[in-house]
């Protein structure tokens, strides 16, 4: 009964599906860059570059500031497997023949929810001194998934909304000027530290099926929800590199961050299932408190640009985040130490995922003053293994395609930017078939294809001073 009850789906945790950098990172953060398929981290001319690349804001005089929101609109289908396994049934009480179960049977969509990850970003120059100082604020990990009640993988997770908030000061030492070389060519180096504040609300379904086998009774079931907070602290390091209206490059270099999250969790049951429980023995706490560490993974970006044409600017990045720190998620239930322990007990939970990487090709030209359109393609690969895909986070390869146009007059800008990010990938594994040899309690693998097409838009407004 304990795999069963795996109250806590934390594998929903920060594994959403509405992502887009590949796994559970989110890597739009300025309007500016999206419209150019995310490729900024060799750019100097816009103050999110505290996300993109942190040194490059030794090139803003003054004091510039942005505010900006990207709003998500994912829709995710799912469409089953139709090739149930006959050894998985189960034989409810008075009838004669055993009931197949529903793994991988039923199409359905995801609900529609949108979301809208925000940014801030200030920098002032020091005049006279070399240094450049700055702050950004964003939600570079999280989102979210929201299946049907009588999704296949219920028993896997049925709800997860995760957000992560990044408080990032940053200090820019400009070389060439301390040095006395600027003019013929640009180098910067920046440093600055992460704060990270993170909170999920976690959502599934508990199988209760025995009571179907057992006690003849009609569709018993119960549900999980968990609310929980984290922080964590990390750094980011940076470079910018430039020849004058030839060509610039950058890096920019972030740590991983470890996140202790811990909250409480409620479990209720409709009146068959509170009647399985009982009569089974089934220790489930109406209330109990859960932890569980997540690392977020260490993640660097590499871009070059070229800027030997008047106007225009071609930009191409490389962008690489280290999921191998994602192993296992395993959660601790305070019942689980008592004696005998409560079915909330459970063994870690492997994921055991790869590096992620994305390719981005993105231009900006001024085709009239003050006016810049861009362009901008990306490809995205999947950190997730076959071994354990699964409906908390339906990934794939993932193609972005974008445009975008920013208006300037003499102190103030505004920028627009739209993304159409596409993937899909196919679950044939076991991840959720948790029940015991005997089928008492059968869960669901969910096995079958999922298919994700999201629209991103992009607002940024900036001012300099």
């Amino acid at each position: 009964m304990k795999r069963s009850c795996l109250l806590l789906g934390f594998s929903l945790l920060l594994a959403c599906s509405s992502a887009y950098a590949g796994g559970f990172l989110i890597y739009e953060h300025g309007a500016s860059a999206t419209g150019m398929a995310d490729a900024r981290t060799a750019s100097s001319d816009d103050v999110n570059a505290l996300y993109f690349n942190p040194a490059a804001i030794s090139e803003l005089d003054g004091f510039h500031v942005e505010i900006g929101m990207t709003g998500i609109i994912p829709s995710v289908s799912y469409t089953a497997a139709k090739n149930p396994d006959p050894d998985r049934t189960y034989q409810r009480i008075g009838e004669p023949d055993p009931v197949q179960i529903n793994d991988g049977m039923n199409d359905t969509s995801a609900k529609v929810k949108g979301y809208t990850p925000i940014h801030l970003y200030a920098s002032y120059k020091i005049p006279s001194s070399g240094v450049s100082v700055g702050i950004g604020v964003n939600n570079p990990f999280g989102m979210g998934t929201f299946w049907p009640g009588d999704f296949d993988g219920r028993f896997i997770g049925t709800e997860s909304e995760v957000q992560t908030f990044f408080t990032q000061p940053v200090v820019a030492i400009d070389i060439a000027e301390l040095a006395g070389f600027k003019d013929s060519f640009k180098l910067s180096v920046a440093a600055g530290y992460n704060f990270v504040y993170g909170t999920a609300r976690l959502t599934k379904h508990i199988d209760l099926r025995i009571g179907e086998m057992l006690y003849a009774l009609q569709d018993p079931w119960g549900e999980m929800r968990m609310t929980g907070t984290a922080t964590g602290h990390g750094w980011n390091v940076a470079l910018y590199a430039e020849l004058p209206d030839q060509i610039a490059i950058g890096a920019s270099v972030r740590s991983g961050v470890s996140l202790p999250f811990s909250g409480d969790a409620t479990f209720t049951f409709n009146e068959a299932g509170q009647i399985t429980v009982d009569r089974s023995g089934i220790d489930l706490p109406a209330k109990d408190s859960g932890s569980v560490t997540i690392d977020l993974p260490m993640n660097m970006n590499f871009g070059v640009a070229y800027l030997g044409v008047e106007k225009l600017k071609i930009a191409l990045d490389f962008y690489i985040a280290f999921f191998s720190s994602f192993k296992e998620i395993d959660l601790h239930f305070d019942c689980a130490d008592l004696d005998p322990p409560c079915a909330a007990a459970q063994d870690p939970m492997e994921k055991n995922w790869h590096s992620s990487w994305q390719i981005s090709l993105g231009a900006e030209y001024e085709v009239i003053d003050n006016l810049k359109l861009r362009l901008g393609y990306g490809m995205v690969s999947s950190p997730v293994p076959p071994e354990t895909y699964d409906p908390s986070l339906p990934d794939g390869r993932r193609d972005l395609i974008c445009a975008g146009v920013g208006y300037a007059m003499d102190w103030w800008k505004i920028d627009f930017g739209y993304m159409l990010a596409m993937w899909q990938g196919t679950k044939d594994n076991d991840v959720g078939d948790w029940g015991d040899p005997e089928h008492l309690i059968p869960n669901g693998k969910a096995n079958g294809t999922y298919k994700s097409v999201v629209s991103l838009i992009a607002l940024s407004m900036s001012a300099h001073f």
